[in-house]
C-alpha cells in the first residue's frame, strides 16, 4: 500500500492503477477545424482522458469531468491573456480578443474521454491563434490546464509534471547515486554530506570536498540541478568525478559504481542512557532503519537503556504505510489509524501487531506546528495508547491521505482521496495533536518547564476530552483549541532536556502518561 500523507508536494498514497482510453468520439465540433486526432499526439488524448476519469473517480468529494475541464481551459488565459475559453448554454466558446474562432459542443458532464478529446481540441484551436501556445511545451500545456482543473479543489490535489515526479519518486522510492548532499553556491561545488555505505563512502569522498568535474566536464557554472543529474544514472553504471581537498596541492580523480540511494530519513545517536532518534520523513525505507536504530539503543546502552526520544519536530510526513509501520514498532496490540473517504478502497482500518523490538521500551515524542500528516499519525497512536509523552506544540494538522496516480507522459496526478483518523476516533485535518505537556509560548528553560510539570502542568483530561470531541465544522471552536497551545515551527533545546528529565523520572513520567490515558479510556 504507498500512500502519501505529505502536506504540500510531496508525495504517496495507495497505489492506482493507471487507466488508458482508446481515442472515442468527441464533443461535435461546429468550426471547420483540422481533425485533432491528426494534429496533436495521442499520448495527449490519453493524458487528458485519465486525468479527468481519475480526479472523479478518487477525488474525495464528487467531480465531475465537465467541471474539471471547463476550469482547467478557462486557465489558459494565464498563458496568452487574449484567450478565452468559456461555457455558454451547451458550448465552449472559444475567443482571441473580441474574435470568435471556434465553438465546441459540450458532452455528458461525466464522459471523461470526451471531455479530454475536447480540451485537446481547444488547444489545437488556440495553437493556430496564440503565439504563446505555439512556443509553449506539451508540459507546460499540461501544467496549466491541470492546474486548473485541480485549482476548485483542496491545497493537497496537485499535478507533477516529468521532473517533479521524477524527484518525487526517488525521494519515496530511491535512485541510482554516490550518495552524497551538496552546495552548489559560490561558484564551486561542495560536498555537505557523505552517506556512510555507499559509493561515496567507499570512494573516500568526505565534508568539503570541492567537486571540480564530472565525466570530464567542469561544474563551473553549473548549478545543484545540474551536478545531480550528472551524478544520478543507472545502477551499476560507473562515475567519475575529480576534486580539491583542502591540504592536498594535486586534485584527486576517483571513480564510483552508482547504486540504489534512498534518502535518509533516520538519525540516531546515544545521549546517556536515552536513545535519540530523529524522523525527518516517510519513506520506504524508514521503518527498517528505525528498527535498525532501536536495536542499536539497546544493544549500545544495554539494560541501563531508560528510554528513547523520537524527534519528529520539522517531519512533513509522507508514506502512509511507513507511518503506520512506524507506529508498530511500538505498540504491541490497538488500532493504529483509520482512513476514510468516497472511494470504496479508501477507507482502511490498520491494527498493530506484537513482536516488534521497542513495544516496551519508555518513549517520549517531540513534535512542533511542522510536525504533519506522517508524523501526526505516529504521535496520535502512540499518545491514545498511552505509549508516548507528547511534548511541544499543536502539529499542522493535515489529516488528509493522497493516491498518486502515474500519467502517460511520465508525470504524476497526487489526489486527496481519504481522511485519517486517530485511534480515538477524532479526525485529525485542521486540528492536529495536542501535545501531552504543551511549551508552546513557554520560555526556553528546562528547569522552569520541568518545575511546572511537578506542579501539574500537564494536558488535563478534560482538555483531551475537548480535543476529540470537537466539531469539525465549527472552525472558530478548532480555532480556539489550537490556541490553547499554538503551532510553534522552532525547535526548543529546552524540550529535549524536558525529555531527558521525564524518562530520568519514571514517577512523573507515568503521571504525564495518565493524563491522556483517563481521556481516552472507553472509546
Amino acid at each position: 500500500m504507498m500512500s502519501d500523507t505529505t502536506p504540500r508536494s510531496r508525495w504517496r498514497a495507495l497505489a492506482a492503477a493507471l487507466v488508458l482510453f482508446a481515442a472515442g468520439c468527441a464533443g461535435i465540433r461546429e468550426s471547420a477545424a483540422p481533425d485533432v486526432a491528426e494534429a496533436l499526439s495521442p499520448v495527449a488524448m490519453r493524458f487528458f482522458t485519465v486525468a479527468y476519469d481519475q480526479i472523479a473517480d478518487k477525488y474525495i468529494q464528487p467531480v465531475k469531468p465537465a467541471s474539471l475541464a471547463e476550469a482547467g481551459l478557462a486557465n489558459l488565459r494565464k498563458m496568452d491573456a487574449k484567450l478565452n475559453v468559456t461555457r455558454t448554454g451547451d458550448s465552449i466558446e472559444v475567443k482571441f480578443g473580441d474574435e470568435l474562432i471556434d465553438t465546441v459542443s459540450v458532452p455528458r458532464r461525466d464522459d471523461a474521454q470526451s471531455w479530454g478529446e475536447l480540451t485537446v481540441a481547444v488547444l489545437e484551436t488556440g495553437r493556430r491563434h496564440s503565439t504563446a501556445l505555439q512556443l509553449a511545451s506539451m508540459e507546460s500545456l499540461y501544467q496549466t490546464v491541470i492546474d486548473g482543473a485541480l485549482s476548485g479543489l483542496d491545497p493537497y490535489s496537485r499535478y507533477a509534471g516529468q521532473e517533479a515526479a521524477r524527484e518525487s519518486r526517488a525521494s519515496r522510492d530511491g535512485f541510482g547515486g554516490v550518495g552524497i548532499t551538496i552546495d552548489a553556491e559560490g561558484g564551486d561545488v561542495r560536498i555537505t554530506m557523505v552517506m556512510t555505505d555507499s559509493p561515496a563512502a567507499r570512494g573516500d569522498l568526505r565534508v568539503d570536498d570541492r567537486i571540480t568535474h564530472i565525466e570530464g566536464q567542469s561544474t563551473g557554472g553549473m548549478d545543484a540541478r545540474d551536478v545531480v543529474r550528472k551524478l544520478r544514472g543507472p545502477i551499476g553504471k560507473p562515475v567519475h568525478v575529480q576534486v580539491s581537498r583542502e591540504g592536498l596541492p594535486q586534485p584527486l580523480y576517483i571513480a564510483m559504481t552508482r547504486a540504489l540511494i534512498v534518502p535518509q530519513t533516520v538519525a540516531y545517536r546515544r545521549d546517556g542512557n536515552i536513545g535519540y532518534i530523529r524522523l525527518s520523513g516517510f519513506n520506504h525505507q524508514t521503518a527498517d532503519k528505525l528498527t535498525d536504530a532501536v536495536r542499536a539503543a539497546k544493544r549500545e546502552i544495554g539494560p541501563e537503556l531508560r528510554g528513547i526520544v523520537l524527534d519528529l519536530r520539522g517531519n512533513l510526513g509522507g508514506l502512509l504505510d511507513q507511518a503506520i509501520s512506524v507506529s508498530d514498532v511500538f505498540l504491541a496490540e490497538g488500532q493504529i489509524v483509520s482512513t476514510r473517504g468516497r472511494h470504496r478502497a479508501s477507507g482502511q482500518v490498520n491494527e498493530a501487531s506484537r513482536g516488534d523490538i521497542g513495544e516496551s521500551i519508555p518513549l517520549v515524542l517531540l513534535v512542533n506546528g511542522a510536525s504533519a500528516s506522517a508524523a501526526e499519525i505516529v504521535a496520535a497512536a502512540l499518545q491514545d495508547h498511552g505509549r508516548a509523552i507528547v511534548i511541544g506544540s499543536a502539529t499542522f494538522g493535515k489529516g488528509s491521505v493522497q493516491t498518486i496516480i502515474g500519467m502517460p507522459n511520465d508525470g504524476e496526478l497526487v489526489l486527496t482521496w481519504a481522511r485519517f483518523h486517530a485511534p480515538s476516533g477524532y479526525p485529525l485535518q485542521d486540528l492536529g495533536i495536542m501535545p501531552t505537556i504543551c511549551t508552546s509560548g513557554a520560555p526556553d528553560d528546562a528547569p522552569k518547564l520541568l518545575d511546572a510539570v511537578r506542579h501539574g502542568s500537564i494536558t488535563s483530561a478534560a482538555a483531551f476530552a475537548d480535543w476529540r470531541r470537537a466539531d469539525h465544522a465549527d472552525t472558530a471552536r478548532i480555532k480556539q483549541l489550537r490556541a490553547q497551545c499554538a503551532p510553534e515551527t522552532k525547535e526548543r533545546a529546552s524540550d529535549l532536556q524536558l525529555a531527558r528529565e521525564l524518562l530520568a523520572d519514571r514517577t512523573l513520567y507515568s503521571v504525564a502518561l495518565q493524563s491522556v490515558q483517563v481521556a481516552t479510556r472507553g472509546w
